[in-house]
């Protein structure tokens, strides 16, 4: 019996499309940059949309979010987030033995780092009175979704990768992570603490360091590990359908 072997798919070259998100991300960063200083469109779209908010958020069938919307706002302040990816490098480092989990999170810092020198170039006035945190210093891009994007997102990536490896546990990380960060929009938003521009910066800026994170931030797979999982691959695929039962009755007679 002549054996015929059905060609197998080579997979695509996928190094530079780790690539293309982050720098789509920073695109966009760049974009909303310039329309803030040079007073463009967004600007006015910013007025639209806090507007809107607003004139929702003072009616008296919604005055009940009025609590609710300072207290997710809150979300972001720098001790709840910073403390809780503190306290979770802590936990992780101790029960995977390593110090990466800690250079991951000086990573974070650093990235965190580049926002208020941003705030006080930029100096955008905000959109109300109250004025939240370190946004007195400026308010593009938001601090506050900035810490929580960075601290929460961070925090969850730890997890996932050195203690719930899990692909169950892994997703509700990222859920709560995301949770949190969506919680903290709602919050800055409906309490007129930012501009929609200032939080789109912020979840650009950061969003681009979460995705490099997830693609260098792990582990190296063993390259022996790799070899035999790709090898196991191609068998199953040159295995045709005529050959599986063919198999299973030479198992059966064995």
């Amino acid at each position: 019996m002549i054996e015929t072997r059905q060609p197998v798919a080579r997979r695509p070259d996928r190094r530079w499309s780790w690539w293309t998100a982050p720098i789509v991300l920073l695109a966009v960063f760049g974009l909303l940059l310039w329309q803030v200083v040079a007073n463009g469109v967004v600007t006015r779209i910013d007025v639209h949309v806090r507007d809107g908010i607003q004139s929702t958020a003072a009616s008296a069938d919604w005055h009940w979010l009025y609590r609710f919307g300072r207290g997710c706002a809150d979300l972001g302040n720098q001790p709840p987030a910073i403390l809780t990816l503190l306290v979770v490098t802590a936990f992780v480092a101790w029960r995977a033995r390593s110090w990466r989990p800690v250079l991951i999170t000086v990573g974070a810092g650093l990235v965190l780092a580049t926002v208020i020198p941003l705030k006080i170039w930029v100096a955008r006035p905000g959109p109300g009175e109250a004025v939240l945190g370190d946004a007195i210093l400026g308010f593009f891009p938001s601090g506050h979704t900035a810490d929580a994007m960075c601290c929460y997102g961070t925090a969850a990536f730890l997890l996932a990768t050195f203690v719930w490896t899990g692909v169950v546990a892994r997703r509700w990380l990222a859920a709560v992570a995301a949770a949190l960060v969506a919680f903290t929009i709602f919050g800055l938003l409906w309490s007129n603490f930012h501009w929609l521009s200032d939080v789109l910066g912020s979840l650009c800026w950061c969003g681009a360091w979460l995705i490099m994170l997830y693609r260098y931030g792990r582990p190296a797979v063993p390259r022996a590990t790799e070899a035999r999982a790709s090898a196991a691959g191609a068998a199953a695929a040159r295995l045709s359908p005529e050959d599986e039962p063919q198999a299973s009755t030479d198992q059966a007679k064995t």
